[in-house]
């Protein structure tokens, strides 16, 4: 038996229901993966609202680390007792669950799947953003729109990492002050006057912007970016941003987004490589996850709804 989290139908953290289920027959080019330890990203709430349809009764999360049960028969190169992670693979709320052996990445012997499940969707989001939607040179002054985010954590720390001039806002105080050490200018992302601000620091604009908090503050990101400049939209947390796209294009400024998978295909095992090397060097700093068991999987997500947790976090069967 295995304990499953699974909601029947859309709402609220408490939609979600830990279910005992037997897991099913191995298709041939599946692998039946034991998980160690689940990764908790904002987009599976957006699944138990609905707001990404899925089929009902559905299970969310898209990011695991554990170690293989059994494979099927056209599976070659994994082995029972491997230990393999994945990233964008609907369904990880489960202590066992079947997934494609294509979706799965060998894991690093010198990291726990705790460690695994922490960092690889938020690290290749990241990476995404470094060197797929806006390819960062040395030497570029960015402005990330929500520093204090988990993604934007990793792209400030390592941009500066990189090279780059960073420029971070946050909107409490101890959120600015939470960032402080990963960007060279800490601003307030509520300020009436941030792109002045902003322009104070970089008089003909930065480079690129990455937002991701969207519609509170896209106008600030356009009237900072430079002529020429790149915005690069990963979330959205106050809402959908209105763009006036005709302004941004008399000014020849590029707005990117979309899946992250566009940039990874045939990069997955470098992307992931890199990641991991980064967070062994110490590059994305004190990045430890707040560990829930699987069960208690609506009260991490009453958490995030309640914005009381910051940084990452992960659930454990």
């Amino acid at each position: 038996m295995s304990t499953t989290i699974r909601f029947h139908q859309y709402g609220a953290p408490d939609v979600l229901i830990p279910e005992q289920e037997e897991v099913g027959a191995l298709a041939p080019a599946q692998v039946r993966l034991r998980h160690e330890a689940i990764g908790v990203n904002f987009i599976d709430t957006a699944f138990r609202q609905g707001i990404i349809p899925m089929s009902l009764p559905g299970v969310t999360g898209v990011e695991g680390a554990g170690i293989v049960e059994a494979v099927g028969l056209d599976v070659h190169g994994i082995r029972a007792g491997d230990r393999m992670a994945y990233f964008l693979a609907p369904g990880s709320y489960a202590e066992v669950r079947l997934i494609n052996a294509a979706d799965l990445i060998r894991s690093p012997d010198d990291l726990s799947s705790a460690e695994i499940a922490t960092v690889l969707t938020k690290g290749l989001t990241a990476w995404a953003a470094l060197n797929g939607f806006y390819p960062l040179k040395a030497g570029e002054t960015v402005l990330v729109q929500g520093a204090s985010s988990n993604v934007g954590w990793l792209v400030s720390r390592w941009a500066r990492a990189r090279g780059a001039r960073v420029i971070g806002t946050a909107g409490s105080v101890a959120k600015q002050a939470a960032i402080a050490e990963s960007v060279d200018h800490v601003l307030p992302s509520g300020s009436e006057n941030l792109a002045e601000q902003v322009r104070a620091i970089a008089p003909a604009g930065v480079d690129v912007v990455y937002e991701f908090v969207g519609k509170a503050t896209f106008a600030a990101s356009a009237a900072s970016v430079r002529n020429g400049g790149t915005i690069v939209t990963i979330g959205a947390a106050s809402g959908s941003p209105a763009i006036d796209q005709t302004e941004l294009t008399s000014r020849n400024v590029r707005v990117v987004g979309g899946p992250m998978a566009q940039y990874l295909r045939g990069r997955v095992v470098q992307a992931s490589d890199e990641v991991f090397d980064a967070y062994r060097r110490g590059v994305f700093g004190d990045f430890k996850a707040t560990v829930y068991p699987l069960v208690q999987a609506a009260a991490a997500h009453e958490d995030i709804a309640a914005r009381r947790k910051s940084g990452p976090m992960i659930l454990v069967p």
